[in-house]
C-alpha cells in the first residue's frame, strides 16, 4: 500500500482533458465536471482509497452465474496488483479456472473496460471462447455495498490534493485511487521515489487517460531502475509501433531482463524469434 502524503486545503482541479495535458486525445466524448468528496481526518474516519476499492469490490454481489474481478484499467490497458500491464490473454488465464458450467458472464470492475475502439471486455470475451464479458464504459465508482455507477467527466474536482482518502461510508472513484499519484509526479522525481513514479505513470493512463504521458512516465521510472516500468513502456512502444519504437522496446526489455524480470526476458525472446 502506498504511504499517505500530506493534503492541502481548498479545491484542487484535476484536468483529465486540459491544456496542461496536451497529449491527451481520447475520443471518448468526455464532458462536464464531477466532484470527489474529501475526508476531514479531524471529524471523519478516513480510509485509504486503495483499501476502499478492495473492500467495496469484495462487497460486489457475486452469484454462481457470474465471475467478477477488480483491477486498474484504462480504455487500452489492464494492470495487475504490482502495477504491471496485463495482456488480455494473461487475464483470461487468471479467470478461466473460475469458470464452470453455471457461469454465464464475467464482470470487469475496472474503468473503461467496455469503452474505446477495441473494448477490452470484447477482446477478453474472445480470449474466453465467447464467454460474455461486461465492462464499464466510463469512470467507475464503487460504493460500500458493492454497487457501482459510471461517469464520463472531462474534469474532476476534489477537496485537497495528494493522497486520496475517502470518508467511511462514502463512494470511491476507482481510477483516482490508482491515479492520484500522477499529480505528484514532480514531487516523486525530486524525492527519487522510483516506485511512486511507476504509480504516477499508471495514473496518467487510468485517470488522466493520457497514453503519451503514461509512456513518458514509465520510461522515467525505468530510468530510476523500476523493471516493471520498463516492461510497461516496452509494451506501449510495441503497441504504438511508430518508427524507432521496436528498437526502443528492445532496449527497455533488455534493461528489465538484466534486472531479473522474467516477463521482460520472455517478451524479448518472442521479439527475437
Amino acid at each position: 500500500m502506498l504511504s499517505p502524503l500530506s493534503h492541502s486545503s481548498g479545491i484542487f482541479l484535476l484536468f483529465a482533458l486540459s491544456g496542461a495535458v496536451t497529449a491527451c486525445d481520447t475520443g471518448l466524448g468526455l464532458g462536464g465536471t464531477e466532484v470527489v468528496k474529501g475526508c476531514n481526518a479531524e471529524a471523519q474516519t478516513c480510509i485509504p482509497s486503495s483499501r476502499a476499492v478492495y473492500a467495496y469490490a469484495e462487497a460486489y454481489p457475486d452469484s454462481d452465474s457470474e465471475v467478477s474481478i477488480s483491477l486498474a484499467s484504462s480504455p487500452w490497458h489492464l494492470y495487475g496488483p504490482d502495477g504491471r500491464m496485463m495482456q488480455v490473454e494473461e487475464l483470461a488465464a487468471v479467470i478461466r479456472p473460475h469458470i464452470n458450467e453455471a457461469t454465464e458472464r464475467v464482470v470487469l470492475l475496472g474503468s473503461w473496460t467496455g469503452g474505446g475502439d477495441r473494448p477490452l471486455a470484447q477482446r477478453l470475451s474472445k480470449a474466453l471462447d465467447g464467454m460474455p464479458v461486461l465492462g464499464a464504459d466510463g469512470f467507475l465508482w464503487l460504493s460500500p455495498d458493492g454497487s457501482t455507477r459510471l461517469t464520463k467527466q472531462a474534469y474532476t474536482a476534489r477537496n485537497g490534493s495528494g493522497y486520496y482518502e475517502v470518508a467511511e461510508g462514502d463512494e470511491v472513484l476507482v481510477p483516482l485511487a490508482h491515479g492520484w499519484a500522477a499529480g505528484m509526479e514532480q514531487r516523486f522525481i525530486d524525492g527519487g521515489d522510483a516506485e511512486l513514479l511507476l504509480h504516477a505513470a499508471i495514473g496518467w493512463d487510468v485517470f488522466y487517460l493520457c497514453r503519451e504521458k503514461a509512456l513518458d512516465g514509465f520510461e522515467l521510472a525505468a530510468e530510476h531502475g523500476v523493471a516493471i516500468a520498463a516492461y510497461n513502456a516496452a509494451l506501449m512502444r510495441i503497441e504504438r509501433n511508430e518508427e524507432g519504437d521496436r528498437a526502443a522496446a528492445r532496449r527497455l526489455l533488455e534493461q528489465a531482463a538484466s534486472q531479473g524480470d522474467t516477463k521482460s526476458r520472455d517478451l524479448l525472446a518472442e521479439m527475437n524469434d
